[in-house]
């Protein structure tokens, strides 16, 4: 009785969905049926449940959830607070708040798009030590992940 309402069975619905407008020609005039084929790339969930790797994926997820939850948070306090050191430093840089939030995540993330940046040296000294400890911010959750992982194939193992 729990199947029906399960995520892996609307899955399957939204799956076999497009099939049934290639049934019937009718449902063809309608274009929100016609959307439905978008669903078929849904399809690839299905494999989630076969998969060990992903399996022992979620498991981690699970088991590190805290962990993981409190690395966010770092990294979005992280944001704020160089976001209100630069939008200070940098007022003629930064038009709005929101441009220092943007510039505070691509600096954190190390993409470093160049599209909004520092022109003062003491902007730029913040743009180094942010990037530096973006490093490392970006990095905890896929050690975390890691350290998981392994801990779960290990026991498996025995």
């Amino acid at each position: 009785m729990k199947y029906p309402f399960s995520f892996m069975a609307i899955i399957d619905l939204l799956s076999i969905l497009p099939s049934i407008n290639m049934i019937n020609k009718g449902f063809k005039s309608l274009k929100t049926i016609r959307l439905i084929r978008t669903f078929r790339v849904l399809r690839i969930f299905k494999s989630f449940r076969y998969s060990k790797n992903i399996q022992i994926i979620l498991q981690v997820e699970k088991n590190s959830k805290k962990a993981l939850i409190a690395v966010l948070y770092l990294a979005i306090g992280y944001i704020f607070v160089c976001t209100l050191i630069i939008f200070n430093v940098e007022p003629d840089s930064f038009n709005t708040f929101f441009d220092a939030i943007y510039w505070a995540t691509i600096s954190l993330t190390t993409v470093g798009y160049g599209d909004i940046y520092p022109i003062t040296t003491l902007g730029r000294i913040i743009t180094m030590v942010s990037s530096f400890m973006g490093i490392a911010i970006v990095a905890l959750p896929a050690s975390i992940i890691t350290a998981g992982y392994m801990k779960e194939i290990e026991s498996d193992k025995i």
